[in-house]
């Protein structure tokens, strides 16, 4: 499956998105919405820690005849930075889906595990909100790239996990998801920083200040808390399919990660796919002087299509 995926992208059978995607996963596009599409910024979701938190939202301006499936995004940033304002997958909106780009509380605001009860709310106030924005809330997607790769990692797993739900609002109301395009997420921190950001030069006891931040606590201290936000400890048969995207010369998030994540999840029975970019770098471009990474963004964004088009339309 995975040779045939490949050759299918190079050879272009897949469709391109009108709108290319940007150079790098999570540094946005300063391209216009086309008239096609409806953007609201800052819509309120819910609260995170007592405030607002916001989503920036996409969708087709002509009504679809029947309810649209739905994707959210969720930006990286090392969990310490990067906003809702960079919607990444507001170009499925010209596809007929709905789309979000989410806030979430980040690490100086708040520590793990904040971050994926504010994920899961996202979930909720769409779920919640489905009749009003004319969605499907059986037909729910989620994606992110590094951080965010984490994050919608966590929601596939943790979907039954009622402790990390908070109480930002609609209680009650389902956080699982129905897809997962999961963009050089790190998924295993049973081993603490072990080969994360694996470029730098290091002591034996370095660990990464984005999870020291994360968890608030070193691994040696506690290595329950690194444990506890590791997604792959929390695959289980019934989860949704996954799409699982990463550069093989990854040097923040081991590519190693990606691939103990696809067999996990197979051996669980779970659906998933993982599309190796060769030569790419965590942000799938190629580093200076190298060929380029195969295959590029346009085919990227054609394999997401791809996917999320056979789980969340068909």
């Amino acid at each position: 499956m995975k040779k045939l995926l490949l050759l299918l992208l190079l050879a272009g059978a897949f469709p391109c998105p009108a709108q290319p995607a940007p150079k790098s996963p999570d540094e946005g596009t300063k391209e216009k919405a086309p008239e096609t599409v409806t953007v609201l910024h800052d819509v309120v979701i819910g609260t995170g820690g007592g405030r607002p938190l916001l989503a920036e939202i996409a969708y087709p301006k002509t009504p679809t005849k029947q309810p649209m499936p739905a994707v959210l995004w969720i930006h990286g940033g090392g969990w310490s930075k990067g906003s809702h304002k960079k919607n990444n997958a507001q170009w499925l909106a010209e596809q007929g889906y709905f789309t979000a780009s989410i806030e979430y509380r980040l690490s100086g605001e708040a520590v793990w595990p904040a971050q994926i009860e504010d994920c899961k709310l996202a979930v909720r106030w769409l779920r919640a909100n489905a009749e009003k924005y004319h969605i499907n809330p059986d037909r729910i997607g989620v994606w992110g790239y590094s951080a965010g790769g984490h994050l919608v990692a966590c929601l596939g797993t943790m979907g039954d996990e009622a402790r990390f739900e908070g109480r930002g609002g609609y209680e009650g109301v389902s956080s699982r998801v129905q897809a997962v395009v999961d963009y050089s997420g790190p998924v295993d921190f049973t081993a603490g920083s072990a080969g994360i950001q694996k470029n730098i030069a290091k002591p034996p006891d370095y660990e990464s200040p984005g999870l020291l931040g994360l968890f608030a606590s070193s691994f040696k201290d506690k290595p329950e808390v690194w444990k506890d936000g590791s997604p792959i400890l929390y695959v289980k048969a019934g989860a949704p399919p996954f799409l699982i995207v990463h550069g093989d010369k990854d040097e923040v998030v081991p590519y190693e990660q990606s691939v103990k994540f696809e067999a996990a999840l197979k051996k669980a029975g779970v659906p998933a796919e993982l599309l190796t970019v060769r030569g790419g770098s965590h942000g799938m471009r190629a580093r200076k002087g190298e060929p380029p990474a195969v295959p590029d963004s346009t085919a990227l964004n054609a394999a997401v299509l791809a996917f999320l088009d056979k789980t969340l339309k068909n």
